[in-house]
């Protein structure tokens, strides 16, 4: 069945004002017609096709036929077209595409449709190019997108029910010399339903100008200063300001292929994903050369992944990298997902942890577009000292978010994370601050899970080798 249904005929139902509607019938048996027509109350209905004129006849007095018989009840004006005959309809009306062509679709859109329910094949055109010429006269968008050998995906879509479909945030200290290249990346993409947030974590540099001399000439950026709280507080300020039904995070010193977030929300929508990824290169500040980082996309991610388990384990084998990604916004609320304001570095653990941990669907594109820039001065990626304890910190409020949900498959691949956080550490610590970081670290990894149980499990997903640095980890 090209297209449930069901799922139409509850929208037809919810919708009993749309009196006048067209269907566009691709290839789609007499069947499709016969159920359509057994639910909808249309008044007035035109039925467009792509068919020869002798199956067009044949299949009008089948449904004359079925009337005459009582198994249907067909609207009062039905008419019969072919595509480039049709001329739109004066008052508002549904668009029913089952199964049909681009060129059919778009020949059909231009009218203005209030609604467009129904489905479409893969590589003909896409729903998200749908979208970006019906937003601002749609009310709503439900497409299905079938594709070959793969799970169909379905764009979903209301108007009004958020301002802007993507805001991104980026929280801002002393990033004079970065920024500007930052924002020249992001700006280049002239979308008008997206929105910027610059929040200034009590800059002290020109950063905050800088934005200003932008917003003066794009309407999409909104500059917020707040005094300073670190990179959670700027964060989370930006977060709960968003409009757009997908948010995204930028670090301000880093950049951007231009057309990466039109990448990522494109496959966020046409899914309905919980989140959009895609990875991103390492850029070096010195040499000014860049390369891919290595990282965990994989089948499934690729193709969309609507497996809650499958998505678990990216809280272990995924890098800390949340500025590559798009979050459905109403999913971080649904789950109490945000920034914990009182952590001043490595805010960016725990954001990753919660979402993968809680996330029902993940696509992933197989590109690297954004540069993650490295060896500049001042980098909490650079620490090596006591900074490096707020780790704790960070899984002390995990261990509440994670160890109430008494998922043993989740505690699993978060124990995981933890160990691979305090490896990494202990590998950059100074000699003088080691010997206090191993005493929590063991009292850390001992909170959700005992010590054969955290062996076991890391000889399964991680490797003997890194089960043997954990026996050592516990025994020094």
């Amino acid at each position: 069945m090209v297209i449930k249904m069901e799922e139409l005929e509850m929208f037809c139902a919810l919708h009993q004002d749309i009196g006048k509607a067209v269907i566009v019938i691709g290839e789609c048996g007499f069947e499709r017609l016969e159920e359509i027509f057994s639910f909808t109350n249309m008044s007035d209905c035109t039925l467009v096709f792509s068919w020869t004129k002798k199956d067009i006849l044949v299949l009008k007095e089948r449904l004359w036929n079925d009337q005459a018989r009582g198994i249907i009840t067909l609207p009062e004006k039905l008419s019969f077209l072919s595509y480039y005959e049709f001329d739109g309809m004066e008052e508002e009306w549904g668009l029913y595409p089952v199964n049909c062509s681009g060129h059919e679709l778009l020949a059909m859109i231009k009218y203005e449709p209030a609604y467009i329910v129904g489905s479409i094949k893969e590589g003909q055109i896409s729903a998200y190019k749908i979208w970006e010429k019906c937003r601002n006269t749609c009310k709503e968008i439900h497409l299905k997108t079938w594709r070959a050998e793969r799970p169909p995906v379905s764009l979903d879509w209301k108007k009004d029910s958020y301002e802007k479909e993507l805001s991104i945030v980026f929280p801002v200290y002393n990033v004079e010399n970065y920024i500007e290249q930052c924002i020249r990346s992001v700006t280049a993409w002239k979308a008008d339903y997206v929105e910027f947030l610059f929040v200034s974590d009590g800059s002290k540099d020109a950063s905050a100008d800088i934005i200003r001399k932008y917003a003066r000439n794009d309407k999409r950026i909104l500059l917020i200063e707040k005094e300073n709280g670190g990179c959670a507080s700027a964060r989370q300020m930006g977060l709960e300001r968003v409009r757009g039904r997908y948010v995204g995070f930028i670090d301000p010193d880093d950049f951007i292929e231009i057309n990466m977030f039109h990448k990522l929300l494109r496959k966020a929508m046409e899914g309905n994903f919980d989140i959009s990824l895609c990875g991103y290169k390492e850029y070096y500040e010195n040499s000014g050369l860049s390369r891919n980082a290595e990282d965990y996309i994989v089948q499934p991610y690729i193709d969309g992944c609507y497996d809650a388990n499958k998505i678990k384990e990216l809280v272990t084998y995924s890098r800390v990298a949340i500025w590559r990604g798009i979050y459905r916004t109403e999913f971080l609320r649904q789950n109490n997902i945000h920034f914990y304001t009182d952590i001043k570095r490595f805010d960016d653990l725990p954001f990753k942890v919660e979402t993968f941990a809680f996330a029902k669907s993940v696509v992933m594109l197989p590109e690297n577009l954004y540069y993650y820039r490295l060896e500049r001065e001042g980098q909490d990626v650079a620490a090596n000292d006591q900074r490096l304890y707020v780790h704790f910190d960070i899984f002390a409020y995990l261990d509440q978010s994670i160890g109430r949900t008494g998922n043993q498959q989740l505690i699993d691949y978060y124990q995981m994370c933890k160990l691979q956080t305090h490896r990494y550490a202990l590998e950059k610590i100074q000699d003088n601050y080691k010997k206090e970081y191993l005493d929590r670290a063991r009292k850390d990894l001992s909170a959700l899970m005992n010590e054969q149980r955290t062996y076991t499990m890391t000889c399964i997903l991680l490797g003997n080798e890194v089960a043997e640095d954990f026996r050592t980890i516990m025994q020094e």
